[in-house]
């Protein structure tokens, strides 16, 4: 199977992501999250209320660190998350590594376009990190720790580079690598597809299956390479998980990947057929059928 360390996979890595960073939707390659009522279940899902994801990781930053701290966050792309941080958290120093060099200069001029002086970017592979030891009171993964595959490693240069009571907070996917859909994904996908979704809305599909591993590969190496393996490498890395809140779209994910857009917001027929799905994958997680792809969660050295 091909992986970022396979010949040329690099380049097509650097290649896919400056692509999709050069698009207007900033390459939501996975559209399902950009719905806002889809954010509005996953906020409640993992944390009881409809406080954004990022506000509720600014509100962790400002109770786990003090002011000066420094902050690093791998895989940054346009750095849209590592911006908000910065301006919400002007007294914190934000260092962000990505692959891709001309989408750096990007998020540097975005940056100094909003006189955002707390925010550095390198160019660097998180799959061939190298941080100084003790230089971060915090890592903050923003949904690119599924693109690594070299976990054990990622996770050592990690808890090196903490300082004495540094805390890792990531938002992530978790799921099955490379998007590979397990019986029950695929046996649930179907059925609610079936019974659940008008016609209308099935534009890329009327079955689940697991995402065409050739296509997958040609494009982007390193999408969810090693997702499902995230939580236990981090532990086996010597981290010890202190917060763990599940967003699940187990369900979800597969079903409306590619078809959410036919979903219009200010629809409310739509919206209740979205609404229906979110109780069906509610059951289904509860009854153990399905369980978190993706998840927030809080580390911390061992």
């Amino acid at each position: 199977m091909s992986t970022p360390e396979s010949p040329g996979a690099s380049e097509r890595v650097v290649e896919f992501w400056t692509r999709q960073h050069e698009k207007d939707d900033l390459g939501t390659h996975d559209n399902f999250l950009v719905h806002p009522l889809v954010q509005g279940y996953i906020c409640l899902r993992s944390l009881g209320s409809l406080i954004s994801q990022m506000d509720a990781l600014v509100f962790q930053l400002r109770d786990r660190t003090r002011p000066g701290a420094r902050i690093f966050s791998p895989g940054c792309g346009r750095a849209d998350k590592e911006l908000h941080l910065a301006a919400m958290l002007p007294d914190r120093e934000f260092v962000a590594m990505d692959i891709t060099p001309g989408i750096l200069e990007l998020a540097r001029e975005e940056a100094a376009r909003r006189g955002l002086r707390n925010l550095s970017f390198f160019e660097g592979d998180f799959n061939r990190l190298a941080l100084e030891p003790r230089s971060f009171d915090a890592v903050v993964g923003l949904g690119s720790i599924h693109h690594v595959e070299a976990l054990e490693s990622f996770w050592e240069c990690l808890r090196r580079a903490l300082r004495p009571g540094g805390v890792l907070l990531a938002q992530e996917f978790i799921g099955p690598d490379r998007m590979q859909w397990n019986e029950a994904q695929q046996r649930e996908g179907t059925r609610v597809l079936r019974e659940l979704v008008p016609a209308a809305h099935k534009v890329h599909h009327e079955v689940v299956r697991p995402v065409d591993l050739a296509t997958l590969l040609a494009c982007d190496p390193s999408e969810a390479v090693r997702s499902s393996e995230i939580l236990s490498t981090l532990r086996a890395g010597g981290f010890e998980v202190v917060g763990y809140a599940g967003a699940g779209c187990s369900l979800l994910q597969p079903v409306l990947m590619h078809q959410v857009q036919t979903f219009e917001p200010g629809n409310w027929d739509h919206n209740l057929c979205l609404v229906q799905l979110f109780r069906e994958e509610d059951r289904l997680l509860k009854a153990g059928v399905l369980g978190d792809d993706f998840a927030m969660f809080a580390a911390v050295p061992r």
